[in-house]
This record gives C-alpha cells, structure tokens and sequence, in this order.
C-alpha cells in the first residue's frame, strides 16, 4: 500500500493535496495509517521532484512530520523520527539559511533529531531505531527502480518471511506478452541489491491491550522449514526448477511413491505436496503433463519444483516394481487383503516403494502377486475406504515417523561411542 501511494504520487503529484488530507483523520484510530503515511514521506525525495511548488510542499512536510513526533505511540514517533531525517536532508543549504521559511524550524527539528540519536543509548528504543532504519523499505529499496514483477511477487514476499509458497519466480512470467510487451512494467530488477539483502526484523506494534490477538498472530507466525539448513543448500536454490528438484532429491529419504494409477489432478497435486513436505526421494506420476493443470497446482502449491517427479506409463508398472525389486526395495502396497498387515504394526523398510491404487479400481490383481506386503489403515466407522491422497499421506508420515525415530536413535548411539 505505501509504495502504491508512491507511484501515484510520482505519476500524478495532483494529488499531493489529497495526501496531506489523510493526516487529519481521528488520531486515535488511525496509528497504523499514520505510520503508513509517515512510511510514504521517508521516500519523498522520488516524489518532490515532480511537484510543482517544491518549497511549499517541502514545508506542509516538515510541518505535519513534526506534529508526529511528539505524539504519544512509540512506533508513530518512531516513523515520524525517521521521515523527519529523511525530509530534512532535502532541505539541505536552504534550510541553513533561512530560506522558504524553514530557518524559523531549524531548532525544532534539530531538537528533534538530537533526541532520536540520542535514543542510540537507551536499550531497546536503540534496537527499534537502528532496525527502522535497516529495514529494506527504508534502505536498499527504491520505489522506482525495483519496480518490477520480481520484487512484488518474490522479492519482497521473501523478505517479508512469507512461505516459500507464497513467492512466485519472474520465469513463471515470461510467456505472458502483457510483460514482453510492456517495459514500462519489467520482468526482473536491474541491479541485485534487494536479492542481496536478508529479511527484515522490524515490525511495528502497538503494544497496547487492544491489540493482543495481533501480537499473538505474530508470535504464531508460519516459517518456512526448509529455510534452516539453506546455507548448504543454497547453490541448489540458483538452478532452474527441474535441476533443482533433482538434485535436492538427493537429500531426501528413499521412500518412492507410484501413483501411475491415480487420475485425479487434485489427489496427484495433494501427494506432491505431502511427499515433499515429508521428504520422499520421489513421486512416479502416468504422465508429467499434469503438472501443468491448474487443478494439480492448486493443490501442490509449487511443491513439484523441489521433487523429482518421474513419469511411469500404467502398462510399463510391472516391469518397473521387477526393476526396483532388483534394487532392493520393498514393494509396499495399500490395500485390505487377506493377508494385509496393519499400518499400526508394520516397520517400514528404509527402501520402501509405495504403490497407489485408482480411486475407483483399486490396485489391478496383476500388480497385486508383486508385492512384499500389503498395508491396511485400522479403521473402525462403516466407510469401507479413504481417499486415496488421506491414505497416502497417513503411510508417509508412518515411515517418516518410523524412520525419524529411528536416525535420532542412531545418532545419539554414534555420540555415546
């Protein structure tokens, strides 16, 4: 929203009157707006070159930033301080000398920035002030020269700490002609310096009573797992999609998942979703062009991007559980049969092939006489069966569960020897 009213006020400055205008609402309902406001003018410098009456302009800012800095909320003095250094250094000479009828402000705001160093020595006001100050809004960022789909859609979502689902890369853009038609909108930033930077910690609050739910949000807040070990990982994070997938397989455990018979996009999305939330080595798909249906994707939520997928025709499915038999996995199926052992009792191997059956057929008898073991979900309603996705998801998260358990028993016998 900030840097929205930046462009406006860059491409129309007639509006400028309107912008002061928001300043005058009720003061004790619209803290967050101030702040929003106040956000607005520590980037007046990319907006006073295009006003008409610069001097006059200048000083309506000075004015209201003043107003602000004495008011009673930490963080709208805190925004207030900042846009106050920010505006004041484009007065420049002028100011020092009197001119435009800023001399007369001089003492004021020279107070007024004292007060804010001198917040450099006062604990957590020092904190709060030196991380407004870092913060990528207010420093590395430039509301015109990163304007381009990649900060909107994954820069600052990245920044912002956001889950990695939630960004999406400038290549998913490219074939759209809106952006190869359109330069005044650009694809990819011009200079690295906003990919260079890591997320901001600052965060405004109020701390007041009125304001608890929001700062329990905030403590709840979503992380993004993977982010943890991405030192290591972080070569991997520059390739294209598909070399990325195949190579961070590598890092994940040895449980293949075939859903070959699976024809549904939203169940085939869901399970790339679960199997590389719990780390799967890969999933075996009929074919790879559902990975384009929008279907698919609703439901992976980009998740095919960080796991090997590999295509397995129905009818080429013996032929690959011999091959994979050979390599010493054990064919697992999920399936009530005569002789199926339940989820509850059985030890995963670590080398576990997990075939899918279709959601109305089942697994074709065929297939059934090459499996090591079939696997049943103890269920106790009327209901003979689950979902297929549910099904899955409740095997992966036994063997990763199963084999979790037991890495750290392993680990914690090595660090006894």
């Amino acid at each position: 929203m900030e840097w929205m009213m930046i462009l406006i006020l860059v491409r129309y400055p007639q509006h400028m009157d309107s912008f002061w205008g928001c300043f005058n609402r009720d003061h004790d309902k619209t803290k967050t707006s101030i702040c929003t406001f106040l956000s607005v003018l520590v980037h007046f410098n990319v907006i006073i070159p295009n006003l008409k009456d610069k001097a006059v302009h200048l000083r309506k800012a000075l004015d209201i930033i003043l107003q602000w800095c004495f008011n009673h909320n930490f963080s709208v003095r805190l925004y207030a301080l900042l846009a106050l250094k920010r505006v004041w250094s484009l007065a420049g000479d002028r100011a020092e000398d009197g001119a435009d009828g800023l001399g007369g402000l001089s003492t004021v705001i020279k107070a007024c920035l004292n007060q804010a160093e001198a917040m450099q020595s006062t604990g957590n006001a020092n904190k709060n002030w030196t991380r407004i100050q870092e913060h990528f809004f207010f420093g590395a960022f430039h509301p015109i020269r990163d304007y381009s789909v990649e900060t909107i859609f994954y820069t600052f979502p990245s920044l912002s700490e956001l889950a990695d689902d939630e960004w999406i890369p400038p290549w998913k853009f490219e074939k759209l002609p809106c952006f190869s038609e359109s330069p005044s909108f650009p694809l990819r930033n011009p200079a690295p310096d906003l990919s260079q930077l890591q997320p901001g910690d600052w965060i405004q609050q109020d701390k007041g009573e009125q304001n608890k739910e929001e700062r329990w949000a905030e403590v709840q807040k979503k992380i993004t797992p993977w982010r943890l070990g991405i030192q290591e990982q972080e070569p991997e994070l520059q390739l294209v999609p598909q070399q990325r997938a195949a190579r961070l397989g590598k890092l994940h455990g040895a449980l293949l998942v075939v859903a070959s018979l699976i024809d549904k996009p939203t169940n085939l999305g869901g399970l790339c979703r679960t199997c590389e939330i719990f780390g799967a080595s890969a999933l075996v798909l009929d074919s790879l062009r559902h990975v384009s249906d929008k279907h698919f994707q609703s439901l992976s939520v980009s998740s095919e991007l960080w796991l090997p997928l590999l295509e397995v025709k129905p009818l080429e499915l013996a032929d690959f559980l011999q091959v994979k038999k050979s390599e010493g996995y054990c064919i697992v199926g999920v399936e009530q049969t005569a002789n199926s052992q339940s989820l509850q009792d059985y030890q995963f191997p670590e080398k576990t092939l997990l075939l899918l059956g279709n959601e109305r057929e089942g697994i074709p008898a065929n297939l059934l006489q090459m499996f090591d073991v079939c696997v049943e979900i103890p269920q106790q309603g009327v209901t003979r069966s689950l979902n297929v996705h549910v099904s899955a998801a409740l095997l992966i998260w036994e063997y990763t569960r199963q084999h979790l358990t037991s890495g750290s028993a392993e680990g914690n016998s090595k660090s006894e020897k």
